[in-house]
Protein backbone atom coordinates (compact mmCIF):
# COMPACT_ATOMS: atom_id res chain seq x y z
CA UNK A 1 0.00 0.00 0.00
CA UNK A 2 1.05 3.70 -0.32
CA UNK A 3 1.47 5.74 2.51
CA UNK A 4 -1.24 8.40 1.40
CA UNK A 5 -4.01 5.42 1.02
CA UNK A 6 -2.70 4.17 4.58
CA UNK A 7 -3.47 7.28 6.24
CA UNK A 8 -6.81 7.27 4.44
CA UNK A 9 -8.00 4.14 5.89
CA UNK A 10 -6.67 5.58 8.91
CA UNK A 11 -8.47 8.16 9.23
CA UNK A 12 -11.75 6.42 8.25
CA UNK A 13 -11.37 3.87 10.55
CA UNK A 14 -11.06 5.94 13.16
CA UNK A 15 -14.01 8.34 12.56
CA UNK A 16 -15.64 4.18 11.77
CA UNK A 17 -15.25 3.98 15.80
CA UNK A 18 -15.26 7.08 17.22
CA UNK A 19 -18.35 8.47 15.53
CA UNK A 20 -21.06 6.09 16.53
CA UNK A 21 -19.86 6.40 20.20
CA UNK A 22 -19.90 10.30 19.98
CA UNK A 23 -23.93 9.75 19.18
CA UNK A 24 -24.01 7.37 21.80
CA UNK A 25 -23.26 9.83 24.05
CA UNK A 26 -25.67 12.72 22.48
CA UNK A 27 -28.11 9.80 22.40
CA UNK A 28 -27.65 7.91 26.05
CA UNK A 29 -28.67 11.16 28.19
CA UNK A 30 -32.49 11.35 25.94
CA UNK A 31 -32.42 7.57 26.67
CA UNK A 32 -31.71 7.44 30.15
CA UNK A 33 -34.55 10.21 30.87
CA UNK A 34 -36.87 8.19 29.10
CA UNK A 35 -35.83 4.84 30.68
CA UNK A 36 -36.14 4.42 34.56
CA UNK A 37 -32.91 2.67 35.89
CA UNK A 38 -34.87 -1.18 36.78
CA UNK A 39 -35.71 -0.73 32.34
CA UNK A 40 -32.63 -0.01 31.84
CA UNK A 41 -31.25 -2.70 33.73
CA UNK A 42 -33.31 -5.07 32.23
CA UNK A 43 -31.79 -3.60 28.34
CA UNK A 44 -28.48 -4.35 29.60
CA UNK A 45 -29.21 -7.55 30.14
CA UNK A 46 -30.77 -8.17 27.56
CA UNK A 47 -28.12 -6.72 25.91
CA UNK A 48 -25.33 -8.82 27.29
CA UNK A 49 -27.26 -11.91 26.16
CA UNK A 50 -27.43 -10.71 22.48
CA UNK A 51 -23.56 -9.84 22.49
CA UNK A 52 -23.35 -13.24 23.38
CA UNK A 53 -25.16 -14.74 21.19
CA UNK A 54 -23.49 -12.54 18.28
CA UNK A 55 -20.56 -14.05 19.45
CA UNK A 56 -21.30 -17.33 18.65
CA UNK A 57 -23.40 -17.28 15.22
CA UNK A 58 -19.98 -15.08 14.07
CA UNK A 59 -17.64 -18.22 14.77
CA UNK A 60 -14.89 -16.04 14.31
CA UNK A 61 -15.64 -15.86 11.25
CA UNK A 62 -15.48 -12.29 10.70
CA UNK A 63 -11.86 -11.93 11.83
CA UNK A 64 -10.94 -14.45 9.86
CA UNK A 65 -12.29 -12.67 6.76
CA UNK A 66 -11.00 -9.64 7.21
CA UNK A 67 -7.21 -11.17 7.57
CA UNK A 68 -7.85 -13.64 4.67
CA UNK A 69 -10.54 -12.74 2.09
CA UNK A 70 -8.38 -10.94 -0.27
CA UNK A 71 -5.87 -13.64 -0.48
CA UNK A 72 -9.10 -16.06 -1.19
CA UNK A 73 -10.06 -17.50 -4.76
CA UNK A 74 -13.62 -16.50 -5.93
CA UNK A 75 -14.67 -19.84 -5.72
CA UNK A 76 -13.68 -20.55 -2.46
CA UNK A 77 -14.84 -16.95 -0.98
CA UNK A 78 -17.99 -17.41 -2.24
CA UNK A 79 -18.00 -21.21 -0.73
CA UNK A 80 -16.70 -19.86 2.46
CA UNK A 81 -19.64 -17.15 2.72
CA UNK A 82 -22.34 -19.91 1.61
CA UNK A 83 -21.19 -22.28 4.20
CA UNK A 84 -21.00 -19.49 7.05
CA UNK A 85 -24.00 -18.18 6.24
CA UNK A 86 -25.81 -21.57 6.74
CA UNK A 87 -24.74 -22.28 9.60
CA UNK A 88 -25.12 -19.17 11.33
CA UNK A 89 -28.75 -19.57 10.33
CA UNK A 90 -28.64 -23.41 11.86
CA UNK A 91 -27.15 -22.22 15.17
CA UNK A 92 -29.59 -19.35 15.79
CA UNK A 93 -32.73 -21.74 15.58
CA UNK A 94 -31.18 -24.19 17.42
CA UNK A 95 -30.22 -21.45 20.27
CA UNK A 96 -33.61 -20.03 19.69
CA UNK A 97 -34.92 -23.96 20.29
CA UNK A 98 -33.33 -24.42 23.64
CA UNK A 99 -34.06 -20.87 24.92
CA UNK A 100 -37.88 -21.57 24.47
CA UNK A 101 -37.52 -24.93 25.79
CA UNK A 102 -35.38 -23.49 29.12
CA UNK A 103 -37.64 -20.89 29.52
CA UNK A 104 -41.22 -22.61 29.44
CA UNK A 105 -39.92 -25.65 31.76
CA UNK A 106 -38.22 -22.47 34.22
CA UNK A 107 -34.85 -24.26 33.48
CA UNK A 108 -33.00 -20.50 33.52
CA UNK A 109 -34.11 -19.15 36.81
CA UNK A 110 -30.61 -17.36 37.31
CA UNK A 111 -31.36 -14.66 34.55
CA UNK A 112 -35.03 -14.49 35.93
CA UNK A 113 -36.39 -12.81 32.44
CA UNK A 114 -39.33 -12.80 31.19
CA UNK A 115 -39.23 -14.62 28.16
CA UNK A 116 -41.65 -11.97 26.00
CA UNK A 117 -41.32 -9.75 23.49
CA UNK A 118 -37.98 -8.13 24.35
CA UNK A 119 -36.07 -11.26 24.76
CA UNK A 120 -36.64 -12.40 21.51
CA UNK A 121 -36.41 -8.93 19.47
CA UNK A 122 -33.03 -9.33 21.24
CA UNK A 123 -32.08 -12.64 19.77
CA UNK A 124 -33.55 -11.50 16.36
CA UNK A 125 -30.76 -8.33 16.67
CA UNK A 126 -27.80 -10.91 17.60
CA UNK A 127 -28.43 -12.76 14.11
CA UNK A 128 -28.50 -9.08 12.09
CA UNK A 129 -25.19 -8.02 14.01
CA UNK A 130 -23.38 -11.10 13.16
CA UNK A 131 -24.47 -10.87 9.80
CA UNK A 132 -23.51 -7.28 9.49
CA UNK A 133 -20.10 -7.94 11.14
CA UNK A 134 -19.36 -10.27 8.42
CA UNK A 135 -20.46 -7.95 6.14
CA UNK A 136 -18.41 -5.40 7.26
CA UNK A 137 -15.41 -7.62 7.15
CA UNK A 138 -15.70 -8.37 3.80
CA UNK A 139 -15.89 -4.50 2.92
CA UNK A 140 -12.43 -3.84 5.17
CA UNK A 141 -11.14 -6.76 3.64
CA UNK A 142 -11.44 -5.02 0.25
CA UNK A 143 -10.29 -2.18 1.72
CA UNK A 144 -13.50 -0.12 1.33
CA UNK A 145 -12.89 2.13 4.32
CA UNK A 146 -15.15 4.89 2.75
CA UNK A 147 -17.99 2.75 2.24
CA UNK A 148 -17.88 1.07 6.26
CA UNK A 149 -17.17 4.38 7.14
CA UNK A 150 -20.73 5.30 5.39
CA UNK A 151 -22.46 2.60 6.43
CA UNK A 152 -21.27 3.01 9.91
CA UNK A 153 -22.49 6.56 9.98
CA UNK A 154 -25.91 6.42 9.14
CA UNK A 155 -26.58 2.98 11.65
CA UNK A 156 -24.99 5.31 13.95
CA UNK A 157 -27.52 8.18 13.58
CA UNK A 158 -30.71 6.09 12.86
CA UNK A 159 -30.66 3.61 15.61
CA UNK A 160 -30.93 5.77 18.61
CA UNK A 161 -33.49 8.25 16.55
CA UNK A 162 -35.24 5.00 15.59
CA UNK A 163 -35.44 3.92 19.59
CA UNK A 164 -36.12 7.23 20.32
CA UNK A 165 -39.26 7.48 18.76
CA UNK A 166 -40.49 3.73 19.77
CA UNK A 167 -40.01 4.38 23.46
CA UNK A 168 -41.60 8.07 22.95
CA UNK A 169 -44.54 6.29 21.83
CA UNK A 170 -44.88 3.36 23.98
CA UNK A 171 -44.50 6.52 26.70
CA UNK A 172 -47.36 8.91 24.95
CA UNK A 173 -49.86 6.17 24.64
CA UNK A 174 -49.41 4.01 28.02
CA UNK A 175 -46.60 5.42 31.00
CA UNK A 176 -43.15 5.45 31.87
CA UNK A 177 -43.35 1.88 33.57
CA UNK A 178 -44.52 0.18 30.99
CA UNK A 179 -42.68 -2.85 29.62
CA UNK A 180 -43.37 -2.19 26.03
CA UNK A 181 -40.35 0.64 26.28
CA UNK A 182 -37.90 -2.46 26.80
CA UNK A 183 -39.34 -3.90 23.11
CA UNK A 184 -39.37 -0.44 21.46
CA UNK A 185 -35.49 -0.25 22.31
CA UNK A 186 -34.74 -3.34 20.70
CA UNK A 187 -37.47 -3.00 18.03
CA UNK A 188 -36.00 -0.20 16.73
CA UNK A 189 -32.58 -1.94 16.33
CA UNK A 190 -34.19 -4.45 14.34
CA UNK A 191 -35.70 -2.33 11.78
CA UNK A 192 -31.91 -0.23 10.79
CA UNK A 193 -30.84 -3.41 11.25
CA UNK A 194 -32.83 -5.22 8.68
CA UNK A 195 -32.68 -2.31 6.18
CA UNK A 196 -28.50 -1.57 6.40
CA UNK A 197 -27.62 -5.49 5.95
CA UNK A 198 -29.40 -5.45 2.80
CA UNK A 199 -28.33 -2.48 1.15
CA UNK A 200 -24.40 -3.62 2.40
CA UNK A 201 -25.44 -7.11 1.08
CA UNK A 202 -26.12 -5.36 -2.27
CA UNK A 203 -23.23 -3.40 -2.73
CA UNK A 204 -20.67 -6.52 -1.63
CA UNK A 205 -22.68 -9.00 -4.16
CA UNK A 206 -22.42 -5.81 -6.83
CA UNK A 207 -18.72 -4.86 -6.34
CA UNK A 208 -16.68 -8.29 -5.65
CA UNK A 209 -18.75 -10.75 -7.76
CA UNK A 210 -16.11 -10.15 -10.83
CA UNK A 211 -13.33 -9.54 -8.84
CA UNK A 212 -10.26 -11.21 -9.89
CA UNK A 213 -8.61 -13.51 -7.44
CA UNK A 214 -5.18 -12.38 -6.13
CA UNK A 215 -3.86 -15.63 -4.57
CA UNK A 216 -4.84 -18.99 -4.02
CA UNK A 217 -5.19 -19.72 -0.92
CA UNK A 218 -7.47 -23.04 1.03
CA UNK A 219 -10.02 -22.29 3.24
CA UNK A 220 -8.12 -24.82 5.59
CA UNK A 221 -5.55 -22.77 6.20
CA UNK A 222 -7.78 -19.63 8.10
CA UNK A 223 -9.69 -22.07 10.26
CA UNK A 224 -7.34 -22.50 13.51
CA UNK A 225 -7.31 -18.85 13.08
CA UNK A 226 -11.01 -18.52 13.12
CA UNK A 227 -11.54 -20.72 15.83
CA UNK A 228 -9.48 -19.29 18.30
CA UNK A 229 -10.86 -15.66 17.16
CA UNK A 230 -14.13 -17.29 18.15
CA UNK A 231 -13.27 -18.03 21.24
CA UNK A 232 -11.26 -14.73 22.24
CA UNK A 233 -14.41 -12.86 21.02
CA UNK A 234 -16.84 -15.43 23.06
CA UNK A 235 -14.76 -14.90 26.29
CA UNK A 236 -14.47 -11.67 25.24
CA UNK A 237 -17.85 -10.87 26.06
CA UNK A 238 -17.85 -12.84 29.27
CA UNK A 239 -15.56 -10.33 30.57
CA UNK A 240 -17.55 -7.33 29.53
CA UNK A 241 -21.19 -8.55 30.42
CA UNK A 242 -20.82 -11.43 33.12
CA UNK A 243 -20.76 -9.02 36.28
CA UNK A 244 -24.51 -7.49 35.20
CA UNK A 245 -25.83 -11.00 35.51
CA UNK A 246 -24.32 -11.41 39.37
CA UNK A 247 -25.39 -7.81 39.63
CA UNK A 248 -28.59 -9.33 39.32
CA UNK A 249 -28.22 -12.41 41.34
CA UNK A 250 -27.09 -10.42 44.08
CA UNK A 251 -28.98 -6.89 43.74
CA UNK A 252 -31.83 -6.16 41.54
CA UNK A 253 -32.89 -5.01 38.00
CA UNK A 254 -32.23 -1.56 39.01
CA UNK A 255 -28.34 -1.64 40.41
CA UNK A 256 -27.79 -3.45 37.32
CA UNK A 257 -29.36 -0.44 35.20
CA UNK A 258 -27.15 2.25 37.39
CA UNK A 259 -23.87 0.21 36.82
CA UNK A 260 -24.47 -0.40 32.99
CA UNK A 261 -25.54 3.61 32.41
CA UNK A 262 -21.46 3.91 34.27
CA UNK A 263 -19.83 1.70 32.63
CA UNK A 264 -21.28 2.78 28.95
CA UNK A 265 -19.98 6.19 30.21
CA UNK A 266 -16.59 4.35 30.46
CA UNK A 267 -16.21 2.39 28.02
CA UNK A 268 -14.95 5.17 25.85
CA UNK A 269 -11.26 4.33 26.60
CA UNK A 270 -12.37 0.73 25.30
CA UNK A 271 -13.64 2.34 22.03
CA UNK A 272 -11.11 5.03 21.22
CA UNK A 273 -8.11 2.42 21.95
CA UNK A 274 -9.60 -0.04 19.59
CA UNK A 275 -10.24 2.90 17.33
CA UNK A 276 -6.53 3.03 17.04
CA UNK A 277 -6.06 -0.99 16.79
CA UNK A 278 -8.35 -0.98 14.13
CA UNK A 279 -7.61 2.61 12.37
CA UNK A 280 -3.90 1.36 12.43
CA UNK A 281 -4.42 -2.55 11.46
CA UNK A 282 -3.40 -2.26 7.73
CA UNK A 283 -0.01 -1.51 9.19
CA UNK A 284 -0.21 -3.43 12.49
CA UNK A 285 -1.29 -6.76 11.25
CA UNK A 286 0.71 -6.64 8.26
CA UNK A 287 4.65 -6.02 9.69
CA UNK A 288 5.94 -9.65 10.05
CA UNK A 289 9.34 -7.94 10.96
CA UNK A 290 8.30 -6.62 14.60
CA UNK A 291 10.94 -3.77 15.00
CA UNK A 292 11.44 -1.67 18.02
CA UNK A 293 9.64 1.43 16.25
CA UNK A 294 6.21 -1.44 15.48
CA UNK A 295 6.57 -1.68 19.80
CA UNK A 296 7.25 1.67 20.67
CA UNK A 297 3.99 2.47 18.79
CA UNK A 298 2.29 0.22 20.76
CA UNK A 299 3.47 1.17 24.16
CA UNK A 300 2.86 4.46 22.95
CA UNK A 301 -0.87 3.36 22.88
CA UNK A 302 -0.74 1.86 26.20
CA UNK A 303 0.63 5.25 27.32
CA UNK A 304 -2.46 6.83 25.84
CA UNK A 305 -5.29 4.74 27.17
CA UNK A 306 -3.75 5.47 30.73
CA UNK A 307 -3.72 9.02 29.87
CA UNK A 308 -7.86 8.60 28.43
CA UNK A 309 -8.32 7.07 31.62
CA UNK A 310 -7.07 9.70 33.65
CA UNK A 311 -8.82 12.41 31.76
CA UNK A 312 -12.18 10.65 32.05
CA UNK A 313 -11.49 10.12 36.24
CA UNK A 314 -10.93 13.57 36.05
CA UNK A 315 -14.41 15.20 34.11
CA UNK A 316 -16.02 12.68 35.63
CA UNK A 317 -17.81 14.10 38.21
CA UNK A 318 -18.90 17.06 36.31
CA UNK A 319 -20.05 15.03 33.25
CA UNK A 320 -21.99 12.39 34.71
CA UNK A 321 -23.76 15.54 36.36
CA UNK A 322 -24.73 16.73 32.81
CA UNK A 323 -24.96 13.72 30.81
CA UNK A 324 -27.00 11.32 33.38
CA UNK A 325 -29.92 11.96 34.87
CA UNK A 326 -29.92 12.22 39.14
CA UNK A 327 -31.10 8.47 39.19
CA UNK A 328 -28.23 7.52 38.01
CA UNK A 329 -25.82 10.08 38.73
CA UNK A 330 -25.25 8.41 42.46
CA UNK A 331 -23.51 5.48 41.23
CA UNK A 332 -20.12 7.97 39.59
CA UNK A 333 -18.45 7.05 42.10
CA UNK A 334 -17.37 4.02 40.64
CA UNK A 335 -15.62 5.82 37.57
CA UNK A 336 -11.77 5.70 38.36
CA UNK A 337 -11.97 1.94 39.58
CA UNK A 338 -13.80 0.83 36.08
CA UNK A 339 -11.45 3.38 34.02
CA UNK A 340 -8.68 1.15 35.27
CA UNK A 341 -9.83 -1.60 34.99
CA UNK A 342 -10.38 -0.53 31.44
CA UNK A 343 -7.33 0.79 30.77
CA UNK A 344 -5.99 -2.58 31.62
CA UNK A 345 -7.93 -4.65 29.53
CA UNK A 346 -7.26 -2.19 26.32
CA UNK A 347 -4.29 -2.54 26.75
CA UNK A 348 -3.94 -6.19 27.12
CA UNK A 349 -6.02 -6.52 23.97
CA UNK A 350 -3.36 -4.22 22.45
CA UNK A 351 -0.46 -7.04 23.10
CA UNK A 352 -2.46 -9.11 21.70
CA UNK A 353 -1.66 -7.73 18.02
CA UNK A 354 1.32 -9.18 18.29
CA UNK A 355 0.16 -13.17 18.59
CA UNK A 356 -1.90 -12.29 15.34
CA UNK A 357 1.06 -11.48 13.55
CA UNK A 358 2.97 -14.24 14.30
CA UNK A 359 -0.23 -16.23 13.99
CA UNK A 360 -0.40 -17.35 18.11
CA UNK A 361 -3.76 -16.72 18.10
CA UNK A 362 -4.19 -19.44 21.09
CA UNK A 363 -2.31 -16.98 23.34
CA UNK A 364 -4.59 -14.31 23.45
CA UNK A 365 -7.50 -16.86 24.30
CA UNK A 366 -5.38 -18.44 27.06
CA UNK A 367 -4.76 -15.25 28.53
CA UNK A 368 -8.43 -14.16 28.60
CA UNK A 369 -9.91 -16.95 29.50
CA UNK A 370 -8.24 -17.27 32.76
CA UNK A 371 -9.31 -13.40 33.47
CA UNK A 372 -12.52 -14.23 32.62
CA UNK A 373 -12.40 -17.18 35.20
CA UNK A 374 -10.85 -14.83 37.78
CA UNK A 375 -13.65 -12.09 36.90
CA UNK A 376 -16.44 -14.45 37.58
CA UNK A 377 -14.68 -15.65 40.73
CA UNK A 378 -13.95 -11.96 42.21
CA UNK A 379 -17.32 -10.96 41.09
CA UNK A 380 -18.99 -13.97 43.60
CA UNK A 381 -16.82 -12.82 46.42
CA UNK A 382 -17.01 -9.13 45.99
CA UNK A 383 -20.63 -8.08 44.99
CA UNK A 384 -22.68 -9.44 48.19
CA UNK A 385 -19.84 -7.72 50.17
CA UNK A 386 -19.21 -3.88 48.08
CA UNK A 387 -22.30 -3.78 46.10
CA UNK A 388 -21.44 -2.46 42.36
CA UNK A 389 -18.25 -0.96 43.48
CA UNK A 390 -17.27 -4.98 43.93
CA UNK A 391 -18.03 -5.56 40.30
CA UNK A 392 -15.97 -2.82 39.11
CA UNK A 393 -13.05 -4.09 41.69
CA UNK A 394 -13.20 -7.87 40.22
CA UNK A 395 -13.39 -5.88 36.97
CA UNK A 396 -9.64 -4.20 37.68
CA UNK A 397 -8.43 -6.95 39.36
CA UNK A 398 -9.18 -9.50 36.78
CA UNK A 399 -7.90 -7.29 33.80
CA UNK A 400 -4.33 -6.38 35.55
CA UNK A 401 -3.99 -10.26 35.98
CA UNK A 402 -4.95 -10.33 32.46
CA UNK A 403 -2.34 -7.20 30.96
CA UNK A 404 0.60 -8.81 33.34
CA UNK A 405 -0.17 -12.39 31.88
CA UNK A 406 -0.44 -10.80 27.82
CA UNK A 407 3.29 -8.87 28.79
CA UNK A 408 4.81 -12.14 29.71
CA UNK A 409 3.61 -14.24 26.56
CA UNK A 410 4.84 -11.40 24.60
CA UNK A 411 8.68 -11.21 26.20
CA UNK A 412 9.06 -14.72 23.66
CA UNK A 413 8.75 -12.25 21.18
CA UNK A 414 11.02 -9.62 22.31
CA UNK A 415 8.50 -7.37 23.22
CA UNK A 416 9.50 -5.65 26.39
CA UNK A 417 7.44 -2.60 28.30
CA UNK A 418 10.45 -0.20 29.11
CA UNK A 419 8.55 2.66 27.78
CA UNK A 420 6.67 5.06 29.54
CA UNK A 421 6.71 3.29 33.00
CA UNK A 422 7.17 6.18 35.05
CA UNK A 423 4.80 8.50 33.14
CA UNK A 424 1.62 5.01 33.40
CA UNK A 425 2.46 4.96 37.43
CA UNK A 426 1.91 8.69 38.28
CA UNK A 427 -1.36 8.32 36.07
CA UNK A 428 -2.58 5.32 37.99
CA UNK A 429 -1.77 7.24 41.30
CA UNK A 430 -3.53 10.06 40.24
CA UNK A 431 -6.24 7.73 39.73
CA UNK A 432 -6.31 6.35 42.47
CA UNK A 433 -6.06 9.31 44.61
CA UNK A 434 -9.42 11.00 43.29
CA UNK A 435 -11.09 7.85 44.24
CA UNK A 436 -9.66 8.04 47.91
CA UNK A 437 -9.47 11.70 48.34
CA UNK A 438 -11.93 13.89 45.86
CA UNK A 439 -14.87 15.64 47.03
CA UNK A 440 -18.06 16.94 45.18
CA UNK A 441 -16.63 20.83 46.11
CA UNK A 442 -16.50 23.57 43.83
CA UNK A 443 -12.28 23.83 44.76
CA UNK A 444 -12.08 20.20 43.57
CA UNK A 445 -13.67 20.60 40.74
CA UNK A 446 -11.90 23.68 39.36
CA UNK A 447 -8.56 21.52 40.27
CA UNK A 448 -10.16 18.57 38.35
CA UNK A 449 -11.31 20.65 35.24
CA UNK A 450 -7.12 22.16 35.29
CA UNK A 451 -5.75 18.48 35.34
CA UNK A 452 -8.37 17.30 32.62
CA UNK A 453 -7.36 20.00 30.20
CA UNK A 454 -3.70 19.06 30.70
CA UNK A 455 -3.63 15.42 29.92
CA UNK A 456 -5.74 16.32 27.19
CA UNK A 457 -3.13 18.62 25.72
CA UNK A 458 -0.57 15.58 26.43
CA UNK A 459 -3.42 13.39 24.64
CA UNK A 460 -3.30 15.37 21.33
CA UNK A 461 0.83 15.59 21.20
CA UNK A 462 0.80 12.07 21.70
CA UNK A 463 -2.15 11.08 18.87
CA UNK A 464 0.05 13.01 16.83
CA UNK A 465 3.16 11.36 17.40
CA UNK A 466 1.13 7.76 16.69
CA UNK A 467 -0.49 8.61 13.48
CA UNK A 468 2.98 9.72 12.42
CA UNK A 469 3.31 5.74 12.49
CA UNK A 470 0.54 5.45 9.64
CA UNK A 471 2.70 8.14 7.20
Amino acid sequence: MKPSELSIDTRNYLLNRIFPKLISFLSLPILLRLVNPRFWGEIALLVAIQSLLTGLLSQGKDSSVERYFSRLSKKDATKYSRSYLAKTFFLFFLGLLIIEIAFRLKVVTFFDLPYGLPLRFALIGSLLLSHQRYLYAILRASRKSKKVLKYTQSVALATPLIQIGAIYLVIYFRDFNDRMIVSGYFLGQILILTITNVLIYIYVKKNTKEKETILELGTKNIRSYSNYAFLFIFLSTFINWQDRYFIKYFMSEYDVGLYDAIYRYVDILGVITGSFMIALGPILFSKKDLSNRYFENIQDLIYLTFLLAACGTYISSIAVGILLPESYSSAAYIVPVLALGLSFASCASLITIIFDVKERKDLSVKGILFASVINAALNVLLIPRYDILGAALSMLFSCIFWFILMLLFAHNFNFHMKKNILNIAFLISIIIIYFVFWEQTLLYNLLSIVIFVALLYKCWRLIQRILQFSL
